[in-house]
């Protein structure tokens, strides 16, 4: 089973939903029309074994990257959470002092971002621990931002540092203790002369939901590997695999940072260095497709690669996916 070719079948129905479903699947987070509202959907899971390992990982982490990957999604959108929902699967052998502690931890990090837990299910089987979170968003004042809009000589950016997701470095566990970049968003999305013409947040890796982006236009990508924000962490991982430190900051994945497309004119013009002291760093550009979409990655030494195909996608099996 490939997981973009079952996303693919799914949104090849997207012309029979009703109207009242303002953004299909193909989204960071869906839209359905209730009334004269629209309200903003997004899902996502965690499983041990593939997401974190519950023998080595606190709990309180867990139940923090349980609810900030979802808020991740919202910051995609430029939106604002207002609730959420969560079901847990339990493995028979946790305790109740765990499965209480666990709950508590993830109402705490949803109230931290204004966004409640309020409802949900909970269920005990013979697996292990899953976790599946549900938050709902408004625009509040600012259209979404779609993944459809990127143009040929766009500037594409991201936010903060790439790469070494799973790598400890000064105790902080980049695909644990992340911060969902919603804030960030905003400010771009909300000003004319710098709101980006699509977004997506980074779970799979640059070279992956960039190439989401360019599929979603009808788009290619040329990124500079000497403009790539590259982590500490992915420095520290390059070191000890011996692989080349770009491939790190390219498709790790699970950084939860933003990249957006703007055009020249506001890159040049209007886009800050930093927002929030959150780094915003020019990494490439828009071009034509010329068939399929493709990214491509200039190398130092003057060598083009193709990075279209690198990064995470599920059928594969590492912790902290």
């Amino acid at each position: 089973m490939r997981e973009f070719d079952l996303l693919r079948h799914i949104y090849d129905g997207n012309r029979g939903l009703p109207t009242r479903v303002t953004i299909p699947p193909g989204d960071d987070m869906g839209a359905v029309r209730i009334g004269d509202q629209e309200v903003l959907v997004t899902v996502d899971q965690i499983a041990d074994g593939v997401h974190f390992d519950l023998a080595t990982m606190p709990l309180e982490r867990i139940a923090r990257k349980a609810i900030t990957r979802n808020l991740s999604d919202v910051a995609a959108m430029a939106a604002v959470p207002v609730g959420a929902v969560a079901a847990a699967c339990l493995p028979g052998d946790m305790t109740q002092a765990q499965a209480t502690e666990l709950f508590d931890h993830m109402r705490r990090v949803a109230e931290q971002y204004d966004c409640p837990l309020f409802g949900g299910d909970v269920s005990v089987w013979p697996g292990r621990l899953l976790l599946s979170v549900t938050v709902l968003a408004k625009a509040d004042g600012i259209a979404p931002l779609r993944r459809n809009g990127a143009q040929v000589g766009d500037v594409i950016c991201v936010t903060g540092r790439l790469g070494g997701s799973l790598h400890e470095l000064d105790g902080h566990t980049h695909h644990l203790d992340f911060e969902p970049r919603l804030a960030i968003a905003r400010k771009l999305a909300g000003n004319a002369d710098t709101r980006p013409h699509c977004m997506i947040d980074l779970s799979d890796g640059l070279a992956r939901d960039l190439g989401h982006l360019c599929r979603a236009a009808g788009v290619s990508a040329q990124v500079q590997a000497a403009a790539l924000p590259v982590s500490s962490a992915a420095h520290r991982a390059a070191h000890a695999d011996h692989r080349d430190v770009w491939r790190h900051a390219v498709a790790d994945g699970e950084d939860y940072e933003l990249c957006f497309t703007v055009s020249p004119r506001q890159a040049e013009r209007s886009l800050p260095g930093e927002i929030d002291g959150v780094a915003i760093t020019e990494v490439g550009l828009v071009t034509p497709a010329n068939g399929d979409s493709r990214v491509m990655l200039d190398l130092l030494d003057g060598q083009k690669v193709d990075i279209t195909d690198l990064g995470w996608e599920h059928g594969q099996v590492e912790i902290g996916k």
